[in-house]
């Protein structure tokens, strides 16, 4: 019996909301070859859970911690911590974090909408030593080119060029601000700008 818990991989849950850190960390106690950590809800407490953890170890990460969002997470887990194996855990209208999510090298991503029947599978691959991405996931980043903008970033940009604000294109669009700053950060990219004015010229001017 010792020798099976020693074999267990831990379970890290990470998100800003305690309560979503508590449904998920009770799915996972009922997974096969899981055993759940701490939950952490800040950068801090994510760091110090990883550091007292000596085995394998996975963390479930939201897209956003109390101080943070997922791209700080990642960049400290990969820099400190490379070993730990990740699944980012987003809701359907976040999917700019899913994508920053795969750059970033996350193990698997389980959309919240499907974590009942997803996160089992997905940790029970990890556990084996696979990776998984779903394939719907797969299917709209290989549809998504490096210099095409996407329907959403479309309809982003016009209401940038209409003069609103992150927070009324959030408001409008139904989307978290940090959300809208991740599709703002993939347009200005895409058309290799640095600034909302330099996109919003290039829109009136029709070069994108």
């Amino acid at each position: 019996m010792n020798e099976q818990q020693n074999t267990d991989a831990r379970v890290i849950v990470a998100d800003r909301q305690l309560i979503v850190c508590q449904g998920i960390g009770s799915l996972v106690g009922q997974i096969p070859g899981t055993e759940l950590g701490a939950f952490a809800t800040d950068l801090p407490a994510l760091r110090a859970l990883l550091e007292a953890e000596e085995g394998r170890v996975i963390v479930i990460l939201g897209v956003r911690l109390a101080d943070c969002d997922l791209a700080a997470a990642m960049e400290m887990m990969r820099r400190e911590h490379p070993g730990a194996l990740v699944v980012v855990v987003a809701d359907e209208t976040e999917f700019a974090f899913i994508r920053a999510a795969v750059k970033a090298g996350a193990n698997s991503v389980c959309m919240m909408a499907q974590i009942l029947v997803s996160l089992p599978k997905i940790l029970g691959k990890l556990v084996e030593g696979h990776s998984i991405v779903p394939t719907e996931i797969l299917r709209r980043l290989a549809n998504e080119t490096t210099d095409t903008l996407s329907r959403r970033e479309h309809e982003i940009l016009g209401l940038l060029a209409n003069g609103l604000t992150n927070f009324q294109i959030s408001a409008r669009l139904g989307l978290s601000e940090n959300t809208v700053k991740y599709y703002l950060k993939a347009i200005y990219q895409k058309l290799d700008v640095n600034s909302r004015g330099g996109a919003i010229a290039k829109y009136v001017a029709g070069n994108y």
